[in-house]
């Protein structure tokens, strides 16, 4: 038994760059549980993403897995019932990809998860019910549009999006973090930023893939912004590059504020939580040098060489709130002068 959850725990730290190289990064900075935790949380989480974005599934059928993989994580179930309910989730999709040998494999994921003390599936569970079953219902929303392109309302909309795939992820870590009797102490202060946590990154990421979301039948950018530049869903994919930035800045204003925020929570945890604070400041330095590159046209995802040079200098940023914050605001002035 004990060889079979080492070998899933290898299994695991392996699937982690392959199915995100960015989180790996910022995910191998964290050590001992804390590490295990956030690893398996994250997976777990990646499998509800892949269960709402497949595009094997239709909607109803969607919503019904969401749920189904919901109801893994309710009622402090054990391991035999949790390893019970997912196996009809194993489905087999018509590609080879990453994703899709997570999802084969979810159930070793679930046996590392009762390796770690129960403290730590107590924190996650109800995050991933919350994540489920909030994706399942702009599922659920999309089939009774019965329109090709579902497309948000507004802002608000976007941001409760937002709150269930990404705000709900920055809960879940702080309650984790703050298993650190050197953060516990912080928690309310923590709790007043951890929604924008969560929220900047996943905007940025709303951006990057827009490109994508509109292939898969889907529009983040909301109705309020695009009739107001008088631009039907279906014309975003044909668009100028200058034309689809005038609607992006639109939500800049709302990014900026969630960032303004994310800076606050890193600049929060003491400086000698090393661990923590690159963790955090990994993501959000990856973050905004993301928004200024599709901000300014270039590509949407930062070349490999600024990803080695910005990895160099979180070394830095995480050891100093002085030196993040000039980078930080560097960026910002750059974002509001363009």
């Amino acid at each position: 038994m004990q060889s079979q959850t080492q070998a899933s725990w290898k299994y695991c730290e392996e699937m982690l760059p392959k199915v995100s190289r960015t989180f790996a990064l910022n995910i191998r900075e964290l050590k001992g549980d804390t590490h295990r935790a956030v690893l398996l949380g994250y997976l777990f989480f990646r499998i509800a993403d892949t269960f709402e974005d497949n595009m094997h599934q239709s909607e109803e059928e969607k919503v019904n897995t969401l749920n189904s993989y919901s109801d893994i994580f309710k009622g402090n179930k054990s391991l035999d019932e949790r390893l019970g309910l997912y196996e009809s989730l194993k489905f087999r999709w018509n590609e080879q990809s990453p994703d899709e040998e997570l999802v084969e494999n979810g159930d070793r994921v679930i046996r590392c998860y009762f390796d770690l003390p129960a403290v730590y599936r107590q924190i996650i569970d109800p995050h991933i019910v919350m994540t489920s079953e909030g994706m399942a219902n702009f599922q659920q929303r999309k089939l009774a549009s019965d329109s090709k392109i579902f497309q948000l309302q507004d802002v608000s909309d976007l941001e409760n999006y937002c709150y269930y795939v990404a705000g709900v992820v920055g809960m879940m870590l702080t309650q984790l973090f703050c298993q650190h009797e050197n953060i516990s102490g912080l928690r309310p202060e923590l709790e007043r930023h951890q929604l924008d946590f969560g929220l900047a990154l996943q905007l940025t990421n709303v951006l990057k893939d827009s490109q994508k979301d509109l292939e898969k039948g889907w529009c983040y950018l909301p109705t309020s912004v695009t009739e107001e530049h008088n631009v039907a869903p279906e014309e975003l994919a044909n668009i100028t590059p200058e034309q689809n930035r005038e609607m992006l800045e639109e939500l800049l204003d709302v990014i900026l504020s969630s960032y303004d925020s994310t800076l606050k929570y890193i600049e929060t945890i003491p400086e000698e939580e090393h661990s923590v604070r690159m963790f955090c400041t990994i993501a959000f330095v990856l973050s905004y040098n993301t928004l200024l590159s599709i901000m300014n046209m270039k590509e949407s995802k930062i070349p490999r060489e600024q990803v080695d040079n910005i990895l160099a200098q979180c070394n830095s940023f995480a050891a100093s709130n002085k030196l993040l914050e000039e980078d930080y605001l560097k960026v910002v002035n750059q974002l509001r002068q363009d």
